[in-house]
């Protein structure tokens, strides 16, 4: 193992730390009713756990563990957590469109459901009034779209492939990269996932799996 392996998973270890105890001061801002650090903490400790996803899908130690799943229920979960976090804003609505969804399809809940919490996150910072979240089965992929009523995505960003959007240093960028990463090791018969951007009344994210 060279220096630089040695250093890469010593760093992973501190990163797993840190965000365990950001994740402790999050619960304990919250049993305080300090809603403001709570938020902070876990937004902190959300970052986190992107970098550490990704450095795992670099160094091919990201493990699936793909099962029988409800997307629904995936949906409903994710919606339920935002709720409850107080993260929609006043005036903001988050609709579902659940009617076409099927009753089950094989992915890896916990890794689909942080892609989905970044994408409905940052729905949730430019929305204006609505953001809709659809499912469907399309040419035998599960599509799950994002869409808020905001200015859209920029159009750099859409004439950059995901893979290569810049990551600043305030992470803007790494959750599109990792979500890339995530989808794309979703494989079935030759295959694979993919996410793809777009602007119709504002931005559209949308997340395949075969």
């Amino acid at each position: 193992m060279t220096k630089h392996d040695i250093f890469s998973e010593i760093a992973a270890l501190y990163i797993h730390d840190v965000k365990n105890n950001l994740a402790q001061l999050a619960a304990e801002a919250d049993a305080r009713g300090d809603l403001k650090n709570r938020e902070l903490a876990l937004r902190s400790s959300q970052t986190l756990t992107q970098l550490l996803c990704f450095y795992r899908s670099e160094t091919h130690s990201l493990h699936l563990q793909i099962e029988a799943q409800d997307p629904q229920e995936l949906i409903a979960d994710l919606v339920r957590l935002y709720a409850s976090q107080h993260q929609v804003p006043t005036g903001c609505v988050i609709e579902t469109q659940l009617s076409h969804a099927p009753e089950l399809w094989f992915y890896d809940a916990n890794l689909i459901q942080m892609v989905l919490a970044n994408a409905l996150q940052n729905a949730l910072r430019y929305a204006k009034k609505k953001i809709i979240i659809s499912v469907n089965v399309q040419d035998d992929y599960l599509e799950i779209c994002l869409q808020d009523d905001g200015d859209g995505y920029p159009i750099t960003m859409l004439e950059t492939a995901i893979e290569n959007v810049p990551v600043s240093a305030a992470g803007t960028g790494l959750g599109l990269r990792l979500a890339h990463k995530i989808v794309a090791l979703h494989t079935n018969q030759g295959r694979t996932g993919e996410i793809t951007l777009s602007n119709y009344q504002g931005a559209r994210f949308s997340l395949r799996l075969p």
